[in-house]
């Protein structure tokens, strides 16, 4: 300790900051400056190798992709066309809202047509109207059941009244408006 006493303390000072100076750019040069050049090195390599391998992507795999939509979209298409007939199969939709009510123990007294509306190119909707005779739990059972059908059916309106039958039951005379969808025929 007898020689840094000796020292001015104004020089001690300094040779403190210059001993702290060379620390400073000894950790900088060594430890820090590799770092950097190291992390930068490394964002080069990995925006090359992502470059590399988006223009390795082969056209086979991009043609099965492709592939594999078409052919869910076309098994889509086939879906809707199953839901939404055509004006050839649209008595279809007759058959089945008439043979379901009849495999329940409804009596229909009118399946009447009652216009298209156009929604847009693709498809109308087609309005039609029900009346039918039927218990209250045939009914019901009727109405459950159109749920399951293979196209769609829209109950917009019901009008229900009841009556006794000859035998003492009583009945409901519903008179229904409905609705359904069809495609629209090319040239409309």
């Amino acid at each position: 300790m007898g020689f840094l006493s000796k020292v001015p303390l104004k020089y001690r000072i300094i040779v403190e900051i210059l001993i702290i100076a060379i620390l400073f750019g000894a950790f900088y040069y060594f430890m820090y400056q590799p770092r950097v050049e190291k992390i930068t090195r490394l964002k080069q390599e990995y925006d090359s190798l992502s470059l590399k391998v988006s223009r390795l992507k082969p056209i086979a795999l991009s043609y099965d992709k492709f592939k594999k939509e078409v052919e869910l979209l076309n098994e889509q298409f086939e879906m809707v066309v199953q839901v939404l007939p055509d004006a050839k199969s649209y008595n279809v939709l007759y058959n089945e809202l008439v043979g379901l009510a009849e495999k329940n123990g409804i009596k229909v007294t009118l399946f009447q047509p009652a216009g298209e509306t156009r929604i847009n190119n693709f498809h109308s909707a087609v309005n039609f109207n029900m009346n039918i005779e039927a218990g209250y739990a045939e009914l019901i059972n009727y109405l459950y059941r159109i749920n399951f059908l293979d196209k769609i059916i829209n109950l917009k309106s019901m009008q229900i009244q009841s009556r006794k039958s000859e035998d003492g039951r009583i009945l409901l005379n519903v008179n229904a408006a409905m609705n359904s969808y069809m495609f629209n025929v090319t040239g409309n």
